[in-house]
C-alpha cells in the first residue's frame, strides 16, 4: 500500500476521446470524471498526465512509448483509448476499394499494437513500489447506421479483450453501454462522446474496479 500521505499519479494515454473532443469548452471529460471519483474513493489526491492526440492510432501510442515521450515514473494508472482511429481509417479505405483484407489487415496490426502497449506498460507500471492499474477503453459504434460497422467494432472489441492481458490490465466495455443511445451520448458531430457520454465511460471505468 501506497503512504497515506502520498498522492496517485495518473496518465490518460490516446486519441481526441481522452482529449475530450466533441465536449464543451471547460466541460469535464472522462478523465476528469474518473480521477474525482477515485479521489473519493481511495480517499488520496490524484495528479493527472494526459498523452493524447486528435486522430492518434495504436501505431502512435506504440510509438510515444518506445521514444519514451509518455513520463510513467509517478504513475500508478493509466487510461487507454485506442483503436477507433485504426477502425475508421480502415473503413475509409475500405469504402474506396471495397476489400475486406483492409479491415483484415487493420485488424491484426491494432491486435499487435496493443499487444506490444499492454506489455510495455505493464512492465513500466510493475517498476513501481506499489500495485497499479491499467484500463483499456474499448469501441463504441459510432456510426451504427452503416450496416457492416456493428460487426467491424465488435471483432476490433474481441482482439482488444484478447490482446489486452495481464495482472494489471482490465477492458472498460463501453459498447453496450453507447448502443442504441448514440443521440444520447454522443456530439454533434455523432463522433465523439458528449459530456454525457464521458460520464458514462467514467462509470465504466470505475466498474472495472480498484486495484491499488
Amino acid at each position: 500500500m501506497l503512504a497515506c500521505h502520498s498522492a496517485i499519479g495518473y496518465t490518460a494515454i490516446g486519441d481526441s476521446i481522452t482529449l475530450g473532443t466533441g465536449t464543451m469548452l471547460f466541460s469535464p471529460t472522462f478523465v476528469d470524471f474518473y480521477k474525482n471519483e477515485l479521489q473519493c474513493s481511495i480517499r488520496k489526491k490524484v495528479n493527472v498526465s494526459v498523452y493524447a492526440e486528435n486522430g492518434a492510432t495504436t501505431s502512435e501510442v506504440k510509438k510515444w512509448l518506445a521514444c519514451s515521450k509518455i513520463d510513467l515514473g509517478q504513475t500508478e494508472i493509466v487510461t487507454l483509448t485506442a483503436g477507433g482511429n485504426d477502425l475508421i481509417d480502415a473503413a475509409e479505405s475500405y469504402a474506396v476499394t471495397k476489400k475486406d483484407t483492409v479491415l483484415d489487415d487493420a485488424l491484426k496490426l491494432c491486435c499487435q499494437n496493443m499487444s506490444w502497449i499492454v506489455s510495455n506498460l505493464s512492465k513500466a507500471l510493475k517498476q513501481s513500489d506499489g500495485k497499479a492499474m491499467i484500463r483499456i477503453v474499448n469501441l463504441y459504434n459510432p456510426i451504427p447506421t452503416i450496416p457492416f460497422s456493428d460487426y467491424w467494432v465488435k471483432q476490433f472489441n474481441r482482439h482488444i479483450d484478447k490482446c489486452s492481458t495481464g495482472e494489471l490490465v482490465r477492458v472498460a466495455n463501453v459498447f453496450p453501454v453507447f448502443k442504441g443511445r448514440e443521440k444520447q451520448l454522443l456530439a454533434s458531430d455523432c463522433i465523439h462522446p458528449n459530456t454525457h457520454g464521458h460520464k458514462e465511460i467514467s462509470n465504466v471505468l470505475m466498474k472495472t474496479g480498484i486495484t491499488l
